[in-house]
């Protein structure tokens, strides 16, 4: 069963709810306080706590019922107000501003962030919005069951499109029930809202786990990359060669020689597009 975990205090959180419903047939439960509404395969909890501080989220509701992967609904914030559709998994290279903790990485769920990139990408032509990858970033970290964000940003208008929060919850839907295989990669370089990775993410065959920016190369050390690449289930490392500096392909080769791995340029990433 996927479960699709709700704030009640996110806005956005609760657009995508009430449109999933709309979508799904499922019989209301609350169990200790928390609303679920279960259906065939996909389950929905509406919780209290904001989602960023949700660690163990997993381990706490799995006394409830089971389930093999979590998709977060939730806004996205920024001062740029930007109309955008997000998704990212979660987790903390240094700091712990925003949940989680330091040094600490969800388990990601790469395939269906990929499946929810191609469908709310089409889904998004005739709107203003648009659909970008975002940096491993804020928490909780602490999910060991396969998980992800997708967001609705940047503002309380957008949180509260209705029309939007409708294609959000229809492209989850669909990203959990398509089937698809495809190349799993650890993403390092380039900038938070991960422009290229975004590219390759929706043209070519590669599906992005966790994603480390510049921003936080002071910050990465070789086991920290390796445990990054092994709870991707990755099967290569992707780099926005423009970006990466030479101590952190240090520690690429490094990381590669000890998981009998390789690394790839973006731009040869870009030649291996779906057909």
């Amino acid at each position: 069963m996927k479960l699709i975990v709700c704030s009640k205090r996110d806005v956005a959180s609760q657009n995508i709810k009430d449109n999933l419903l709309n979508l799904i047939q499922a019989d209301k439960e609350t169990i200790n306080g928390i609303d679920f509404y279960i259906s065939d395969g996909i389950a929905i909890a509406d919780i209290d706590e904001r989602l960023i501080y949700a660690d163990y989220i997993d381990e706490r509701l799995s006394k409830y019922l089971s389930f093999d992967e979590i998709l977060f609904a939730s806004r996205h914030s920024s001062k740029d107000g930007r109309k955008i559709i997000t998704s990212h998994v979660t987790g903390n290279v240094g700091r712990a501003d925003y949940g989680g903790r330091v040094y600490s990485l969800a388990k990601p769920s790469p395939i269906t962030m990929k499946n929810f990139a191609i469908s709310v990408t089409r889904k998004l032509k005739d709107t203003e919005y648009e659909f970008t990858l975002e940096a491993t970033h804020h928490g909780p970290s602490e999910i060991k069951t396969p998980s992800a964000f997708y967001e609705i940003g940047s503002t309380e208008n957008e949180w509260k499109d209705e029309e939007i929060a409708f294609i959000v919850a229809e492209s989850m839907l669909e990203a959990i029930q398509m089937k698809e295989n495809w190349i799993v990669a650890l993403g390092v370089g380039g900038t938070h809202y991960a422009p290229r990775q975004t590219e390759i993410e929706l043209k070519t065959i590669y599906a992005f786990g966790h994603i480390f920016p510049k921003y936080t190369f002071n910050d990465l050390t070789k086991e920290f990359l390796k445990k990054a690449y092994e709870i991707s289930e990755a099967e290569l490392i992707i780099i926005d060669e423009k970006s990466v500096n030479s101590s952190v392909k240090n520690l690429l080769n490094e990381v590669t020689n000890e998981l009998n791995t390789r690394v790839i340029k973006s731009k040869e990433a870009k030649e291996e597009v779906v057909v």
